[in-house]
């Protein structure tokens, strides 16, 4: 179903919760949620449709070639037939069917176990149909006429190959749109696929993008959100700093380690920075040169980075 795909318009799909170097956090990929399936009142008349059995290990591929001349088209034979996993909704071949019977049933001569039991049709002397064929009933059922005469034999054993194959006999036979009314179906469908005029639509590209996905490009501060152990701040970018020169006072310890920081300068206030120097939550990677004593010191360094953002 290449040529299916084809038509469904693009949407942009979030693949990251930030963009990172610029790169917006979207991929253009197919909008699978944009589905078309025919009216009930249409699959309803049967003039548009003709019946086609499927042969054993025909494909829609197939199907669609023999009818259309076309293999391109095999999505309109599945829509027809509101098919929507090919796998499981299209009739199985004779291998295929053996062998999907031989997995889901278990045990010893899995094909020939009995899978249930259905009855025989019962009609009355003028022809009336008292009790139809294929009721499915349990084995020890049993019909007695008005007379009092009971009906023997009523029922009969359904093996679980007969029923699957029984089932699978009904997945062959399906509906086919007529020819003559191919060229039509596609353009219509076709134009319902396509996005109407919105804002939400790129200009030429045709690419959906909703108006919260447009907007959260120009946003440089996360939102905040929360989660089990309270609100979480969101991150400030070193862009959004002021990148000055800066002068930083460190204090040490008995062992000479560094333990805390801060930094003033700018028209900023103290802040409090971590050992390097760099302010918490931020991306600067300033460098930053400090001239240790036995107590503190303090030196002025340049400072530069660039902005970052989502």
């Amino acid at each position: 179903m290449p040529h299916y795909f084809e038509l469904i318009p693009n949407v942009k799909v979030r693949v990251s919760p930030f963009r990172r170097n610029n790169v917006e956090p979207y991929v253009v990929a197919k909008n699978i949620f944009r589905r078309i399936k025919l009216r009930e009142i249409i699959q309803d008349d049967i003039l548009g449709f003709d019946q086609y059995s499927v042969s054993n290990n025909q494909r829609p591929d197939q199907v669609a070639n023999d009818l259309y001349g076309d293999p391109e088209l095999d999505w309109v034979v599945l829509l027809c037939n509101n098919i929507i996993n090919v796998y499981n909704e299209w009739p199985m071949d004779e291998q295929e069917l053996y062998k999907y019977v031989e997995s889901r049933y278990k045990g010893v001569n899995s094909h020939d176990q009995i899978h249930h039991h259905e009855t025989f049709e019962v009609r009355s002397d003028d022809g009336t149909i008292l009790l139809s064929e294929g009721t499915i009933v349990n084995s020890t059922f049993r019909y007695t006429r008005s007379d009092g005469s009971l009906v023997n034999p009523i029922v009969y054993p359904v093996s679980n190959w007969e029923h699957e194959r029984a089932l699978n006999e009904e997945k062959s036979n399906i509906w086919t749109l007529r020819s003559s009314y191919i060229e039509q179906f596609v353009d219509e469908f076709e134009s319902l696929l396509e996005y109407a005029p919105n804002e939400e639509v790129g200009d030429g590209d045709n690419v959906k993008m909703t108006a919260n996905a447009v907007e959260e490009i120009f946003i440089t501060r996360k939102a905040t959100y929360s989660t089990e152990y309270g609100i979480t701040p969101s991150i400030t970018f070193a862009g959004q700093q002021e990148l000055g020169l800066r002068e930083i006072t460190t204090t040490i310890n008995a062992s000479g380690a560094s333990v805390l920081s801060s930094v003033s300068g700018s028209g900023t206030s103290s802040t409090v920075v971590n050992s390097s120097g760099v302010i918490a939550g931020t991306t600067d990677a300033s460098s930053t040169t400090n001239t240790n004593t036995s107590s503190s010191s303090s030196s002025s360094s340049s400072s530069s980075g660039s902005s970052g953002g989502y």
